[in-house]
């Protein structure tokens, strides 16, 4: 036990430690306190240690767990001591020792994790080691994987010139693209023999153990122990080797811990599991670099590679579900593999790592407010849901992450715009679906056929037509566009208004109807946004319209409302004067209400509706909101510059020298003869005393994109516009 306490002390986490006693003499002696112990026999105490902890002899397997790293490079160390690898020679240590101890500094701390690299390269060959530049400013990822690479050479080099030795890397084909080999404080490992593109199959493999883990646990016992006693000898020899977190007293046990502890589905839909030779060998990384799955049509588990995965770099697959926060990967993995994992997304710096567990969850988030949306989010507010779909899909890249999450994004996208008849984006969608799905899962995956054929003809979609809001031919999709702009189609974007345009009262985006309102309750990314200190708040600010229709005033005041597209709901006003503060003649049937930053409220006794609070928030305008909108025709036509011309209102000519009307300043003329026109036979009496209005005006000149802080009525952007 004095061993454990010796190696449980914070020291020997250091990564320093691991080159201190590699380039120790034989006869060096530890000294700690009053203790001296020469370092022969800390090493011999630490061969026995590491065989009683894998051996199960120890009965705290928790604290083996835990200092077992340490005691591993002191058996590593005397390993190599007595083989000779461990010399002063300038070829640098012998055979795999610097990726042993590359594998120890894993877990090891250091101030700056570049110096998990160039802390040890000094033990590399020096002709090697050389082409590795030390600088602290360069990619992490990068850096480990050049590091790795270097390690391989040497190995390889190591090899050719020893003849047959301690051969670690294993492969099941001469030719194959990877190696079974140690990996750095992972134990054995799948490493890239060569540059693999991104969406390579990687592998295709049959299963050597196939059970239903729905059965007891003795018929899944018994199975699993049929069918490891019928692989050949190699096979069992290789199964036996795999990890194994679960205690056993025999045989049977310990095939169903390993069994337990490694197996992968062998069904698309089910709970059957099985034992693949070489897949059950790849580790796991939160930012996976490969992807693993059950293909159905060949009856194979395959893996294809995400991204390019350079010559000796680990190849990675994620043991998780849909990726969360950082501290509920650690946990999960905790729990069901005992393990914590030090992988490049997990060590990101404290500000990274937080950015990313933020992107992380809005995923999450937006998955679940679309789930509640049901089929609602596809049939009666669609443009707010494809913005969902569509602020996933900049999440994922912003993540660097091209997985199946990011396909079913795509997915639904495209079940989105076809259940509503918009065939020309729905082919869009399932094309980019169909590229992700091949690229993560193989071209004859099940996912991928059923997408290429949906983008040769969306309308076989069961959906398709249950609305015809989005009409579109198939052949409709624009061409000639920029990507931004092809972007900004596909995705249905407001486009930014440009400089010195007014807004426009149409706009769903700023001038929403009831059912693209924010939900009270929940944080809808298309109206907000986190801010530095961790709260949310209006990334823009937007304002509903309704018309009059009734209202009452019993114990505060209540109107029903129509919004743009007739849907009458309930007003209620919730000030402290409740509703009294509005003069009489101002509240009629007719007029048109105008609420700021309006959300969605669930009353307890009738429909949805609003919930006013603020007497600030609310304005009342004269006419109906028909008019309403009509006046905003005429604004959009006759009040915006465009590339230095006007429309006269008068006479309806474009000159860029127009007078401006001095009342409203809203409507320009050529003379006063247009002016006189304008007012008499266009209507321009009765506009111009609406366009008075500051607040009338104010909500043409704010600008509606750029939130610094809340507004409220009367509108100041009218007094400085």
């Amino acid at each position: 036990m004095a061993l454990f306490h010796l190696c449980g002390n914070p020291y020997w986490t250091r990564l320093w430690i691991i080159q201190e006693l590699a380039v120790s003499p034989i006869r060096s002696t530890l000294d700690w306190g009053d203790s001296s112990v020469p370092l022969p026999v800390v090493l011999a105490l630490a061969d026995i240690s590491c065989n009683k902890i894998f051996d199960g002899s120890i009965l705290d397997s928790r604290a083996g767990t835990r200092i077992s790293p340490c005691l591993q490079l002191l058996k590593s160390i005397g390993q190599w001591q007595k083989s000779g690898v461990l010399s002063d020679k300038e070829d640098g240590l012998k055979g795999t020792a610097v990726d042993d101890l590359r594998r120890l500094a894993g877990s090891a701390q250091c101030t700056l994790p570049h110096d998990k690299v160039f802390g040890l390269l000094g033990l590399l060959p020096q002709a090697i080691s050389s082409k590795i530049t030390i600088d602290y400013k360069r990619d992490e990822t990068e850096l480990s994987s050049e590091f790795t690479a270097a390690i391989f050479i040497a190995n390889e080099n190591s090899r050719n010139l020893e003849g047959a030795g301690d051969v670690t890397a294993q492969s099941t084909t001469v030719d194959s693209i990877y190696a079974l080999q140690d990996v750095l404080g992972r134990g054995k490992g799948l490493v890239a023999r060569e540059k693999i593109s991104k969406g390579t199959r990687i592998l295709s493999e049959e299963a050597v153990v196939t059970v239903s883990e729905s059965v007891g646990s003795e018929r899944l016992r018994t199975s699993i122990c049929k069918q490891v006693e019928a692989l050949s000898e190699n096979q069992r020899r290789d199964f036996l080797s795999m990890h194994n977190i679960h205690p056993y007293r025999n045989a049977a046990e310990q095939y169903l811990g390993i069994f337990r502890t490694n197996s992968l589905p062998a069904e698309a839909v089910g709970d059957q599991g099985a034992i693949f030779l070489e897949a059950c060998r790849i580790n796991h990384a939160c930012d996976n670099n490969a992807q693993k799955n059950w293909n159905e049509k060949i009856k194979r588990h395959t893996v294809h590679a995400l991204r390019d995965i350079n010559k000796g770099e680990e190849i990675t697959i994620t043991y998780l579900g849909p990726l969360k926060n950082r501290k509920a990967r650690q946990e999960a993995l905790q729990e069901k593999f005992d393990f914590t994992c030090l992988c490049h997304l997990c060590s990101l710096p404290p500000e990274q790592s937080q950015e990313s567990d933020r992107r992380l969850e809005e995923i999450h988030r937006l998955d679940g407010v679309i789930d509640q949306l049901g089929t609602d989010g596809v049939l009666v507010s669609p443009l707010q849901t494809l913005r969902y779909f569509d602020q996933q899909v900049r999440l994922y890249n912003e993540q660097g992450r091209e997985d199946v999450g990011f396909a079913q994004a795509f997915v639904n996208a495209a079940q989105l715009v076809i259940a509503n008849s918009d065939l020309a984006r729905g082919r869009v969608f399932a094309e980019r679906a169909a590229s992700v799905w091949k690229i993560a899962l193989g071209g004859d995956s099940t996912q991928a056929i059923k997408h290429r054929a949906l983008a040769q003809d969306p309308s076989k979609y069961e959906l398709f037509g249950v609305s015809t809001k989005w009409k579109t031919k198939v052949d409709e999709t624009p061409q000639g566009l920029e990507p931004s702009d092809f972007e900004g189609w596909l995705w249905r974007r407001e486009k930014p208004k440009a400089l010195g345009q007014l807004a426009n009262l149409r706009s769903r985006a700023t001038f929403p109807r009831f059912t693209d309102l924010p939900d009270e309750n929940d944080v809808d990314l298309e109206f907000y946004e986190r801010s530095n200190i961790g709260t949310y708040r209006p990334r823009r600010h937007w304002c509903f319209f309704g018309e009059i229709v009734d209202f009452a005033s019993l114990l505060r005041l209540q109107m029903e409302i129509n919004d743009v597209d007739g849907t009458t709901i309930p007003l209620y006003f919730y000030t402290d004067s409740r509703g009294s503060e509005l003069v009489p003649g101002q509240v009629q049937k007719g007029y048109t209400v105008a609420i700021l930053y309006a959300e969605r409220h669930a009353f307890i006794f009738c429909e949805p509706g609003i919930r006013h609070e603020d007497p600030q928030a609310i304005k009342i305008f004269p006419l109906s909101l028909d008019k309403l909108l009509a006046l905003n025709d005429q604004v959009q036509q006759f009040s915006i510059e465009i590339n230095g011309m006007r429309i006269c209102h008068g006479c309806g000519k474009k000159a860029a020298s127009l007078q401006r009307c001095s009342k409203c300043s809203s409507f320009w003329y050529c003379n006063r003869a247009c002016q006189v026109a304008g007012w008499n036979e266009k209507g321009h009496k009765a506009d111009c005393k609406l366009l008075k209005d500051p607040d009338l005006r104010g909500l043409f000149v704010l600008k509606w994109d750029e939130f610094d802080n809340h507004i409220r009525f009367p509108l100041q952007a009218a007094k400085d516009s």
